[in-house]
């Protein structure tokens, strides 16, 4: 659809949204919810539990035959802990046995998940799970302020070729490319920004936080009044956050969920959730020093049912809530000659030697060897380059050789996320 058209028919998408059957059903449900005690709430959650259950049974090949192999009956579910007898499902499972996973052939669409923290995954979703879930994220965004006719800019991967940016009339935003962003951009991004006047910023951190430093750095200013920022899909850095929150003068809210549609929690304080009971049923299985793994059951997306969906993530419990701290197979460190660990803290990339680099990240390939690539600022000195080659030598103590290089722009996943280390790497050998 041409750009103006969009904007001209921008109400008519917003009003399909908020006006939904399914939609207005759940943000209805969660907006009760805030009056009903612990003992209800669970008892709504223990009802869709068994009904995603008995649905599968009934309507999915590969449950049918597990819950025959198993003797599990779904219509004699009666308590929480009667699911611990079904196997955790895996993408391997869900690679292996995709077509007996899916209820029925129509009203869905295709969902992906990158490969960057293991095995590819595709699955199918129904239409319906966009409203459902549209629903948790509106209600959540209330907390700053949220209401359904603001408009957005969100930093976010998106296909639309050579563009810098697209309109998307649902969520009454503009979505920027985080790889078309950068020095030689900032002014096109900014002057588009301004003219559009949104009330949030929506999006990856890593690129918010990058939009920020080059403002910062070229001396733009942006002539909005922000209400908030939202954050999305990536681990969050608590000092980029705490220097956006700053720069623009605002705070910033997250969630934590992931495609599959299983989980999805309210970050309640800073880094600090809670997993939504209308969403799914989550449990944690311990892992090692106060660990748990995440498992997921999903209760908006009927067409490819997940049950006991072994995620790959980890949280840790606190008090009622959880900190989720990411991936358990995430990079997070390069590996030197004889097969030594090393961790962000060895690098020290707030020494002042370091002060004109934006921004990095490290790339790595065999062990004992790896690339860091650095953006620099305008205040960069050619002569600064031997200086950081010689710190960071310094600080590897000879076990690992990192070849520095000077980028106009770092790798992105194929979703647009920044990753400070990029390793093909088998940490198993």
């Amino acid at each position: 659809m041409p750009e103006p058209l969009k904007f001209i028919s921008a109400p008519i998408f917003r009003y399909n949204l908020i006006k939904n059957d399914e939609f207005r059903k759940y943000h209805t449900l969660l907006g009760e919810r805030e009056f009903l005690s612990p003992a209800k709430i669970k008892d709504e959650q223990f009802s869709q539990l068994k009904n995603i259950l008995i649905y599968s049974y009934q309507n999915v090949p590969y449950y049918h035959e597990l819950f025959k192999k198993i003797s599990f009956d779904p219509h004699k579910f009666s308590d929480f802990e009667q699911l611990e007898i079904i196997p955790f499902l895996t993408r391997e499972i869900i690679n292996d046995n995709y077509d007996k996973l899916i209820s029925r052939r129509n009203g869905y669409y295709v969902g992906t998940t990158g490969g960057s923290s293991g095995l590819p995954l595709k699955f199918l979703l129904d239409y319906d799970s966009i409203f459902k879930e549209n629903a948790f994220i509106y209600f959540f965004r209330k907390k700053l302020g949220y209401k359904f006719e603001d408009k957005l800019v969100t930093f976010r991967s998106t296909e639309y070729g050579n563009k810098l940016w697209k309109y998307n009339p649902m969520y009454n935003e503009i979505i920027f490319s985080p790889r078309k962003l950068s020095k030689v951009t900032i002014v096109n991004f900014a002057k588009k920004i301004n003219d559009y006047n949104p009330q949030y910023i929506n999006g990856y951190l890593s690129a918010i936080w990058y939009f920020a430093k080059l403002l910062e750095e070229y001396k733009i200013t942006l002539k909005i009044k922000l209400k908030g920022i939202f954050l999305i899909s990536e681990n969050l850095d608590d000092n980029r956050r705490k220097f956006i929150e700053q720069f623009f003068k605002t705070k910033s809210l997250t969630f934590y969920g992931h495609s599959e549609r299983c989980v999805i929690a309210e970050e309640m304080n800073p880094n600090i959730y809670k997993f939504d009971p209308y969403y799914g049923f989550t449990e944690k299985i311990q892992m090692e020093d106060n660990q748990y793994s995440i498992i997921g059951t999903g209760f908006l997306n009927h067409v490819m049912p997940f049950i006991r969906y072994r995620t790959d993530d980890i949280c840790s419990p606190i008090n009622q809530f959880d900190k989720i701290t990411g991936k358990r197979s995430s990079t997070i460190g390069l590996y030197g000659k004889n097969n030594e660990y090393l961790t962000s803290s060895i690098w020290d990339l707030e020494d002042p030697v370091f002060k004109n680099i934006t921004t990095y990240q490290f790339i790595q390939e065999e062990k004992g060897k790896a690339y860091l690539l650095i953006i620099v600022n305008k205040n960069f000195q050619i002569s600064e380059f031997e200086i950081i080659k010689k710190k960071i030598s310094q600080n590897c103590k000879g076990i690992i050789d990192i070849e520095v290089k000077i980028v106009e722009n770092l790798n992105l996943t194929p979703r647009g996320k920044y990753q400070m280390y990029i390793s093909s790497i088998d940490k198993g050998n």
